[in-house]
C-alpha cells in the first residue's frame, strides 16, 4: 500500500457492524469505534462537558461521568438537542481518529451514522454491513430493546437498504460468522 487507507464501517443497529469490526481487529487491523470515542470525549474532554451541560443539564452523574441513558432519552426525543450534541462532540471525535490514520497503513472506523451525518467523504472506502430488517429487529429484541425503542432510534437512521446502496462494499450478515469473516478476508486481500 502506498498510502494509509481509512475505511468507514457502517450499517444499521443490529446488522453486525461490531461483529465485522471484531473480525477486522482479529485480522490485525486497527479498528476505532466512533461510539466509544463519543463516550470518551463526553467523559474526559472538559470543553465538551461544559458545552454539553448547557444543552443537557442532566447529562452527567454526580461523579462527573456521562449519564448515557439520560442523554439518549433526551436526544432521541428531541432532534434539535441531538443536532446540538453532535455539533459539540463530532469535531472532537473526528480529531482523534484523523490522528490515528497517520499511524496505521489501514484503519477501520466504525461509524453507525456515517451516511446520515454525511461523513462518507472523510473515508477512502465505505463498507456497509447488511441483513434483513426482520433479522435485525430480532437481534435487537434479543439484546433487550423494545420494539418502540427500535422504532425511535430507526427514525434517526436511513434504512439498511439505503446504506447498502450508498456503500462501496456491502458485507452480508444473514448467515454464519464464518461467512462474514470470509467476506472480510476477501476485502483485506484486495487492499493489502
Amino acid at each position: 500500500m502506498s498510502k494509509n487507507i481509512c475505511i468507514g464501517l457502517t450499517g444499521s443497529m443490529g446488522n453486525g457492524k461490531s461483529a465485522v469490526a471484531q473480525i477486522f481487529a482479529e485480522l490485525g487491523i486497527k479498528v476505532i469505534d466512533a461510539d466509544k470515542l463519543a463516550h470518551k470525549v463526553l467523559n474526559e474532554d472538559i470543553l465538551v462537558k461544559s458545552e454539553v451541560l448547557k444543552i443537557l443539564p442532566n447529562a452527567y452523574n454526580p461523579d462527573g461521568t456521562a449519564n448515557r441513558k439520560a442523554i439518549a432519552k433526551e436526544v432521541f426525543a428531541d432532534k434539535c438537542k441531538l443536532d446540538l450534541l453532535e455539533k459539540i462532540i463530532h469535531p472532537a471525535i473526528e480529531k482523534i481518529w484523523q490522528s490515528e490514520v497517520t499511524k496505521h497503513n489501514l484503519l477501520v472506523v466504525e461509524v453507525p451514522l456515517l451516511y446520515e451525518k454525511r461523513l462518507e467523504n472523510k473515508f477512502d472506502l465505505c463498507i456497509s454491513v447488511y441483513c434483513s430488517d426482520e433479522l435485525r429487529r430480532k437481534r435487537l429484541i434479543q439484546r433487550g430493546m423494545t420494539p418502540q425503542e427500535i422504532s425511535e432510534r430507526d427514525a434517526f437512521q436511513i434504512s439498511s437498504n439505503q446504506k447498502a446502496q450508498l456503500a462501496d462494499i456491502v458485507l452480508f450478515n444473514e448467515s454464519s460468522i464464518e461467512f462474514l469473516k470470509m467476506q472480510a478476508i476477501k476485502i483485506l486481500s484486495r487492499l493489502t
